[in-house]
């Protein structure tokens, strides 16, 4: 059953692309928290800074842990551990069994995959929902861009070894690989897009953002896409493979257009939603209002996060992130353009939220 609350949430954030007035009835309500549980990653990344600086403190199993009753006092139904690298810490099996036993919801990892197979049964034992692996390209051009070599038969043996352990139609774990759009890897999607199908798991995009703090400073020279052509030609095979083959590639038709745009530098415009849908946390306990690119909005040793959400600094926060008053990143701008995008009629906007986030069942 969803909620009403959520229902009416939802549907006052569309109406609000049309008159302001609407965010005054919208109370920050966060359903998802991706935790950062370390800053520790063994990647070399040319498209990210966070492997160059050694963390002085991490986060103990206990800390991590009563982060879990904050998420629980506000409602929180998904949970993310990312990092970093979150399969380098030695507790990940038991902080995804603590919070799916103290907060009851969902819980995903985002990794690179490289300690896939070695973790496969920790992960599949504690119950892990969701597992997104990174490939950024076939065997050369990925291990080019992650700076490890045998990364990309790293996570090909980690993805079989999770499915030997998974065998049927309905697995206990999905698992999507993730590729960020740069210039190397473009012309590659098209076979990545067929192994992934051949693992029977989905693939998605990611765009390059540097206005995050840890994509910050990367050269971006051989990164950039400069061919408008070669833009035109994914996204038109992304339209037609969409279409054909929805359990691999399943996206709405406003978020490839977004990308198309996005991609040849046009910088299109949306109104951001994900202040009011989730929450970060790094390993200093700092709070961020659904994104890395502007500052914390508060910390955990200092408030409880209830009353950190529920705070006039927080809601003016989300307000000025509707409005684009930000950076511009665009993490998550799939659902925020999906609802800026969906008609008003609730029904409509619910069946939407489902089809397109059917994996994390966010409400």
């Amino acid at each position: 059953m969803i909620p009403l609350k959520k229902i009416t949430d939802i549907s006052l954030l569309y109406l609000s692309k049309y008159s302001r007035l609407f965010l005054n009835f919208v109370q920050p309500n966060p359903i998802e928290a991706s935790i950062k549980v370390t800053e520790n990653c063994n990647s070399r990344c040319i498209t990210c800074n966070v492997w160059k600086n050694k963390p002085k403190n991490e986060l103990t199993t206990k800390e991590i842990e009563n982060i879990f009753y904050h998420l629980k006092e506000i409602g929180i139904k998904l949970i993310g551990f990312t990092g970093g690298e979150c399969l380098l810490r030695e507790d990940i099996g038991e902080l995804i069994r603590k919070a799916k036993e103290i907060v009851g919801g969902k819980v995903y990892i985002i990794t690179n995959g490289i300690l896939l197979e070695k973790k496969a049964e920790i992960l599949l034992e504690n119950g892990v929902d969701y597992i997104s692996v990174s490939l950024d390209g076939l065997e050369k051009t990925d291990e080019k861009i992650r700076g490890v070599a045998g990364h990309y038969q790293k996570v090909i043996k980690g993805i079989e070894t999770l499915k030997s352990l998974t065998p049927g139609e309905n697995p206990k774990i999905n698992i999507n690989i993730g590729t960020t759009l740069t210039n190397p890897n473009l012309p590659e999607i098209p076979k990545l897009i067929q192994i992934c199908k051949e693992l029977k798991v989905t693939w998605s995009y990611n765009l390059l953002d540097t206005s995050l703090y840890f994509f910050k400073g990367i050269n971006t020279s051989e990164l950039l896409i400069n061919d408008e052509s070669l833009v035109d030609e994914l996204i038109d095979y992304l339209y037609k493979i969409n279409k054909g083959e929805p359990e691999t590639v399943n996206m709405n038709s406003a978020s490839l257009e977004f990308a198309r745009n996005y991609l040849k530098n046009k910088k299109p415009h949306f109104y951001c939603t994900m202040g009011y849908l989730r929450i970060f946390i790094n390993p200093n306990l700092d709070v961020y209002s659904g994104c890395w690119a502007l500052p914390p909005i508060g910390n955990l040793r200092e408030e409880n996060l209830k009353d950190i959400v529920k705070s006039q600094r927080y809601k003016q926060r989300v307000k000025k992130m509707f409005d684009l008053n930000c950076p511009r990143c665009t993490c998550g701008y799939i659902i925020s353009v999906m609802i800026n995008r969906l008609p008003s009629t609730t029904i409509d906007t619910i069946k939407n939220i489902k089809k397109y986030r059917k994996y994390f069942k966010l409400i």
